[in-house]
């Protein structure tokens, strides 16, 4: 019978707590919620245990509303290949996953002691082609400190997948397409899925519940056009579900949460001139004599690889096109490497922002605009195509 172990805050006191030991026989006693609490208070007064990592001796420790669980003394000497102290939410989920991946797999551990790295996975997978450490993260650390673990267990040859703890603020978000807004934090729990795109799992287990927030577009700054889900533990399964793809109705949820995100921008830029402030897009668009409310529909498009500004589209955009008034040239005469000399003044250039450049001038180039005086009007239909190429990589006909 599987108890409901409630969570409530566990004292630290620098003590190291684990779910798994040793006995005396070598044999390596897991705790899951199957096993009894009266059960394990006897075994607390008869048996020992033995951390599997440096052997020395470990208490178990049950209490009435607490998840059972090792722990060590203060102290204790392996502590140096803990990447930090439980959580009551990180116990638990540990123990779900645990238990999901068991039954989806044949090999599965759970808090092994990888000695060559003198890293500890929350669990590995071992499929037979594959070696995965999943790591659920309920704490924030440093980003850096994610990517060393995670290039350890590259190293090796293993694939590393991390599993964000559901922020409680994510929880209240409505099902569906919507805006949402990312950290820093959450965006390095990003995976890549060809052709969906970005995508973030999280898990919370308290309700046993994944989260997904899939398909996901950059607007600007941290806010994503996606869509989210829910997926129970016990409909789960490994590898993980991936999202399904954005039906017609919700591609064109995503063009009107873009085409009004792009009009809150310019509003917003409007009401900065209102104020006096000297604002770069600002200038702009005075030195090209034109109001951000006139801009061409073409510029501000979701084209391939825009996440790589942090910008607005409209900013890279007409940033893009400023450049290329300077310089005297046209979309057709614009080269690779006048666009590689444009990134280059970027504080942060990247290959994907020389990529969005590219993909912008050979769509706008196969549309027949040339330069900025072109006003064709784009209407909504190029931007679902655009959208679902992005998002699907397919076009959707009339």
């Amino acid at each position: 019978m599987q108890l409901n172990w409630n969570i409530c805050k566990i004292e630290r006191r620098e003590e190291i707590t684990i779910l798994t030991a040793k006995l005396k026989n070598g044999e390596l006693l897991i705790l899951t919620p199957e096993l009894k609490r009266d059960q394990l208070k006897k075994w607390r007064n008869s048996r020992t245990f033995l951390c599997p990592q440096c052997n020395a001796p470990v208490n178990l420790k049950v209490g009435d509303i607490v998840i059972p669980h090792f722990a060590h003394k203060k102290d204790a000497a392996c502590s140096t290949t803990f990447s930090e102290g439980e959580t009551p939410e990180h116990l638990m989920g540990k123990q779900q996953l645990y238990l999901l991946l068991k039954k989806r797999t044949k090999h599965v551990e759970l808090e092994p002691f990888l000695r060559m790295l003198s890293q500890r996975p929350d669990i590995l997978v071992m499929t037979e082609s594959d070696t995965m450490p999943i790591e659920f993260q309920c704490s924030t650390i440093p980003i850096s400190e994610m990517e060393s673990r995670s290039n350890g267990y590259r190293s090796i040859g293993m694939k590393p997948i991390w599993i964000l703890h559901t922020p409680t603020k994510f929880t209240g978000i409505a099902y569906g397409v919507g805006l949402f807004h990312f950290s820093k934090f959450h965006e390095s729990f990003f995976t890549h899925i060809h052709p969906e795109g970005y995508t973030l799992l999280t898990y919370k287990p308290q309700k046993e519940r994944f989260h997904y927030f899939s398909n996901l577009i950059h607007v600007a700054g941290k806010r994503y056009i996606g869509i989210h889900r829910s997926l129970s533990v016990d409909k789960q399964v490994f590898p993980f579900a991936r999202p399904k793809t954005p039906t017609k109705e919700e591609l064109e949820q995503y063009i009107s949460i873009y085409l009004a995100m792009r009009n809150e921008f310019l509003q917003s830029r409007i009401l900065l001139s209102r104020r006096g402030v000297n604002d770069p897009f600002l200038k702009m668009c005075y030195e090209m004599r034109m109001h951000p409310t006139n801009l061409p529909q073409w510029v501000g498009l979701p084209v391939a690889h825009s996440e790589s500004f942090r910008e607005h589209d409209c900013e890279w955009q007409l940033n893009l096109i400023y450049f290329m008034r300077r310089k005297g040239i046209s979309f057709k005469e614009l080269t690779n490497s006048q666009i590689h000399r444009f990134v280059r003044r970027m504080e942060v250039p990247t290959i994907g922002q020389e990529k969005a450049c590219q993909v912008y001038r050979d769509f706008l180039i196969a549309e027949g605009i040339e330069s900025f005086q072109n006003h064709q009007v784009i209407d909504e239909m190029i931007i679902f195509r655009l959208l679902s190429e992005r998002l699907l990589a397919k076009r959707y006909e009339n």
